[in-house]
């Protein structure tokens, strides 16, 4: 063997040995793109809501230390009004609503529950200065979406308006009214609960006054919903 062809030789021995190596070391994109593409794509799917959790409310045996006022009751809860043990009461110039028969009394009810606590500083049993009224509860079935107290999933707080509802000029109804937001902005659950799955969503969201006779929906997202009570 001649003295070039030794070098051409030595020349191929050495790309072999280097083209190896870099396959060896090489990653699975410089070798096969569309390999490296399939299996560095993995599924990103959200988990999905917990189910809302809807509890009966049934009022608990009041503190001795739970204080007392006296007052009346003149027709059933607008907030609970599937309830036949749920009244709109009053106490002096002040409306309660819904106020709930405590459990083997005719005389004691429990008002501005907060189930969501065990010393809420605003429940008070009521003794009434005269019998309760005959009930008198809407016909048929409870609306499937109804509660009286609804909890968001950020933990906010809800209750059903018991008066005239906030119209806006869409036509959209604020059914319930929240804890006051970041910015002390009331704010509201538009056209009821969603119930279309095991976990319920609410449209929430701010009005703002035009300059029409109506206002209009401002910051409105759709949350979901923890829990309700009915």
């Amino acid at each position: 063997m001649t003295k070039t062809n030794k070098i051409i030789v030595v020349v191929v021995l050495a790309l072999v040995v280097l083209f190896g190596v870099g396959q060896f070391f090489a990653s699975p994109s410089a070798i096969n793109p569309a390999s490296n593409e399939t299996t560095s794509t993995s599924s990103q799917t959200n988990p999905a809501a917990p189910a809302t959790q809807i509890i009966a409310y049934i009022p608990a045996m009041p503190a001795s230390s739970t204080p007392v006022e006296s007052g009346s009751c003149w027709t059933n809860s607008i907030a609970a009004p599937f309830r036949a043990d749920a009244w709109r009461c009053t106490v002096g110039n002040s409306i309660s609503d819904p106020c709930f028969q405590i459990p083997n009394s005719t005389s004691s009810l429990l008002c501005n529950v907060n189930p969501t606590v065990t010393d809420a500083t605003s429940t008070f049993v009521l003794k009434l200065t005269k019998p309760l009224p005959a009930p008198d509860i809407p016909p048929g079935l409870p609306a499937a979406n109804w509660a009286w107290l609804v909890q968001l999933a950020d933990g906010t707080l809800c209750t059903p308006f018991t008066g005239t509802l906030p119209i806006t000029a869409t036509g959209d109804a604020a059914n319930y009214g929240c804890a006051p937001g970041p910015l002390g902005t009331d704010i509201l659950i538009f056209n009821g609960l969603n119930t279309s799955s095991s976990a319920w969503t609410a449209e929430i969201g701010t009005i703002v006054e035009t300059t029409s006779s109506l206002p209009t929906i401002a910051s409105s997202s759709t949350v979901p919903v923890a829990t309700v009570w009915q």
